[in-house]
């Protein structure tokens, strides 16, 4: 029998191959986390992941299914990315919209944003907690129709204990994977519409400049300009205003400028296929040694 997959990775690991020493999934990355305060040099199947970030409950289906779908996707992504880094060009539109499609994914799928959903809809579920628990007999006749529904259990709760533990907040509200999917996937194609009405431009790193890095959280939509590192040497630029030229090549100081915003817009990690990377501090050229910070390799 197949094995379950449970470790589902919301940036892909044929992606973060464009950012190794390798160029392969096999290859290391040089990284460095935010929130620990170190570097080090994983794989890439060892970061930008979560158990069951993908799992969906449905009947005839397994667990796993939808993080198995994703998987075949991001492996057609992955031969678009490489044959636009090989080729230095951006392709017919067909092909590009598998990218489109991605960074639509990574934009809308992501611990961020599933983080800020939870807040919003734990804070939501409080305040109807509080109406419900106001009234007796609004309580009461709310849990009776539920109950014939099914959405509740068939189960007398008293109103006294229900009340109190809604007063004191003694409870948790649980929202799971296939929720969250469910909100992610509805919100997709308006996403995904906003992309392609964009005019698009493949950033080249010039042969003396640094690297592009990427990060755990590389598609951040705003509202005119959206810049998507696909390898070390290699971007996308989305934008709504002033369309660039369909092949742009930029020097250091376009290079690190991009690497700054890939470095704002993380949510812990950035990833490096050197261990120096370049930034942009007072319109200067800064570099920063991320192997002096490197830890155990995991």
């Amino acid at each position: 029998m197949e094995q379950t997959a449970r470790d589902h990775h919301f940036v892909p690991q044929c992606y973060l191959a464009g950012f190794t020493d390798t160029g392969t999934k096999d290859g290391r990355l040089y990284a460095f986390d935010f929130v620990d305060g170190r570097g080090f040099r994983p794989k890439p199947r060892n970061v930008a992941f979560e158990v069951d970030f993908n799992r969906f409950d449905a009947e005839d289906h397994p667990p796993d299914a939808l993080e198995r779908a994703f998987g075949e996707f991001e492996g057609k992504v992955a031969s678009v990315i490489r044959a636009i880094c090989r080729e230095a060009e951006l392709p017919a539109d067909e092909e590009l919209s598998y990218v489109l499609n991605l960074i639509c994914l990574l934009a809308t799928r992501n611990p961020r944003l599933r983080k800020s959903m939870t807040i919003a809809r734990r804070h939501t579920s409080r305040i109807i907690g509080d109406l419900l628990v106001a009234d007796r007999g609004t309580c009461e006749r709310q849990f009776a129709a539920a109950r014939e529904t099914g959405f509740v259990p068939d189960k007398e709760v008293p109103y006294e204990r229900m009340k109190e533990s809604i007063v004191r907040d003694d409870y948790q509200i649980e929202i799971s994977a296939t929720e969250h999917l469910h909100s992610e996937l509805r919100v997709f194609d308006r996403v995904l519409k906003s992309l392609g009405s964009r005019s698009w431009s493949l950033l080249v790193a010039a042969p003396d400049a640094p690297d592009f890095i990427t990060c755990d959280h590389p598609a951040n939509l705003v509202p005119k300009q959206i810049v998507f590192p696909l390898d070390a040497r290699n971007a996308l630029f989305g934008g709504v205003e002033n369309p660039l030229p369909r092949r742009v090549v930029l020097p250091a100081l376009g290079v690190a400028e991009v690497n700054t915003r890939t470095v704002d817009q993380a949510r812990r990690q950035i990833y490096s296929r050197c261990p120096e990377i370049a930034v942009l501090h007072e319109d200067q050229v800064v570099p920063i040694r991320l192997d002096r910070m490197i830890g155990p390799q995991r």
